[in-house]
């Protein structure tokens, strides 16, 4: 009946193979013995590599066994198969332990691997959120960058506009000057000019009051005339009264239209002078029109001439007037002298 491999055959076949000078592997022993497992080998050849070191220190070690009577040879391989049952079975339940063990750590491990892909995947998200995250914020760099030159050429713009603002501001003070000192050698001009019409506006009234006075004494010589005449002719009163009455009459006229052409020529005058005051203030308030200024000017001197012109007539009905009573006062001598 065959038997099994035993520990013995093991470690013959590894003393074979030693002394050979071949490394005793797990296959060359089972070449060697010429039959059993990987599995029956592999536990024996690894005592045998435990007691080497041992066994070299002792030289009987590879000495060829003793021979043992096949009852106590058979015995020994009864004991030795049953202890190689246990042994067996001893491993086997120890390889089933490590084998429960392994399976709790290969568990263990496939959490931990399936907690690590599921942190790797978050990784992932996390660096796919940060790179659209980076990509956002270059894109927004990009366009603030934009944004700042557009800002930067508008505040260049800028600075141009105001540059060329401030050149005309200049320009324009410049003009405002010269306008302003052009302005008041107008407004001296015309300053001028109203002190020049006022004075022809005195002057006239002067020489219209003189004029009115030399009327008014003629007058009263004419009326001093008269009552000498009236006097003289006392013979022709009835005659006389009439005419004299006339003549008061139209004395008395003449007087309230010398003085009404008076009172007309102040009141010109006056009307000239607040025309000219309006005229100034215009010209200083506004500033406007020295031409406009010109025409009143010219319209002034035209109603000045009007009424220059006015009083020449006046002048003239007041010399027809006189005449016409030295007519009437020397009227009544010509009876006299026709008289025989």
């Amino acid at each position: 009946m065959a038997t099994g491999i035993t520990e013995t055959d093991v470690w013959a076949a590894a003393d074979a193979l030693l002394l050979e000078g071949a490394r005793p592997t797990i296959e060359r022993v089972r070449q060697k013995i010429g039959r059993g497992s990987p599995n029956t080998v592999s536990p024996h050849l690894e005592t045998w590599f435990r007691a080497l070191g041992a066994r070299i220190k002792d030289p009987r070690a590879f000495a060829a066994p003793p021979e043992i009577p096949d009852p106590i040879a058979q015995a020994a391989a009864h004991f030795w198969e049953a202890a190689l049952t246990a042994a067996r079975a001893e491993q086997a339940q120890a390889y089933q332990q490590r084998w429960e063990e392994l399976a709790k750590e290969s568990e263990r491990f496939a959490a931990q691997a399936e907690q690590l892909q599921q942190r790797e995947a978050q990784l992932l998200n996390r660096e796919r959120d940060l790179q659209e995250g980076l990509k956002v914020a270059t894109a927004q760099l990009a366009a603030t960058e934009e944004r700042l030159q557009a800002a930067e050429a508008q505040l260049r713009q800028r600075d141009k506009a105001l540059t060329a603002a401030r050149e005309n501001l200049a320009d324009a003070q410049g003009a405002i000057q010269t306008l302003l000192a052009e302005a008041d050698q107008a407004r001296d001009k015309h300053a001028q000019a109203l002190a020049a019409l006022d004075s022809r506006h005195a002057a006239h009234e002067r020489r219209w009051l003189n004029e009115l006075d030399a009327e008014r004494g003629a007058v009263k010589r004419l009326q001093a005339r008269l009552d000498a005449l009236q006097a003289a002719g006392l013979q022709q009163a009835d005659e006389l009264r009439q005419a004299l009455a006339s003549a008061q009459e139209q004395q008395r006229a003449a007087e309230q239209d010398a003085q009404a052409q008076r009172q007309q020529a102040l009141a010109d005058a006056r009307q000239r002078q607040a025309e000219a005051a309006a005229a100034q203030e215009a010209l200083q308030a506004s500033r406007r029109s020295e031409a406009d200024l010109a025409q009143r000017l010219a319209a002034a001197q035209t109603r000045a001439d009007d009424l220059f012109g006015q009083i020449t007539s006046r002048d003239q009905q007041f010399s027809d007037l006189a005449r016409r009573l030295i007519a009437i006062q020397e009227a009544p001598k010509a009876p006299e002298d026709t008289a025989p």
